[in-house]
């Protein structure tokens, strides 16, 4: 059973598309609405998905952890992480499914990092990032910020996520690559529209980032 899991906060101008579109392969859309203000959650659940609502504003991250826990609950054993914006194309979901399916535990859709396609502090940033999370995962890791990901639901079972807002991704694979779980990319569309920006503020977030990494540097997974 696949599960999508897409975080979403005042995407009511959006999230539609991306649902009607995700819900042709996946067998469950699950929307956590991240204390929005607009209509976000009448939307999605007009187009299919299954809501749960945050009061307040708690962040990238929580809303994944709610919806991992759903996910486990369930019994669902595929997961599937995509943005509520428009920035992953759901139509690309079988490229990150076969891969999966060739014996990975993590696919992630990497970015093309090209000057005309995204922002030159966005390139830096993730180029930067992604370099230092391959040293400390001791593997190639292409795009370490790209939230595009399939995943088993064992990764999440195993894996005590503990960061806040967009250190997830991060953590995720730093934690995963630890644990022995086996991590893929396959190469996805570049999307920067205004329909579809980052909400990642460019200083602080990379500073942030920079903090967890290091930290991370020193996990030990558990047995």
């Amino acid at each position: 059973m696949l599960i999508a899991i897409i975080p979403a906060k005042d995407e009511a101008q959006n999230i539609k598309d991306v649902i009607i579109k995700t819900r042709k392969y996946v067998d469950f859309v699950l929307v956590i609405d991240d204390g929005s203000i607009d209509d976000t959650k009448t939307v999605a659940e007009s187009a299919g998905a299954f809501v749960v609502r945050n009061e307040v504003n708690l962040g990238k991250a929580d809303a994944l952890k709610i919806g991992f826990r759903y996910a486990i609950e369930h019994n669902f054993d595929t997961i599937v992480l995509l943005d509520a914006d428009g920035q992953h194309d759901p139509d690309e979901l079988p490229k990150l499914l076969n891969k999966l399916n060739e014996g990975y535990d993590i696919v992630v859709g990497a970015r093309k990092f090209l000057p005309q396609l995204m922002p030159p502090l966005r390139i830096f940033a993730n180029s930067f990032s992604s370099f230092l999370v391959s040293v400390i995962c001791g593997t190639k890791i292409l795009d370490s910020q790209s939230g595009y990901r399939v995943l088993r639901a064992e990764v999440a079972k195993k894996i005590k996520f503990e960061t806040k807002r967009y250190q997830l991704d991060t953590e995720m694979l730093i934690k995963a690559a630890k644990c022995g779980f086996k991590i893929a990319f396959v190469e996805i569309n570049t999307i920067y529209t205004n329909r579809a920006k980052s909400k990642i503020n460019q200083i602080i977030d990379p500073l942030k980032f920079l903090f967890v990494t290091l930290k991370l540097a020193f996990y030990r997974c558990k047995k």
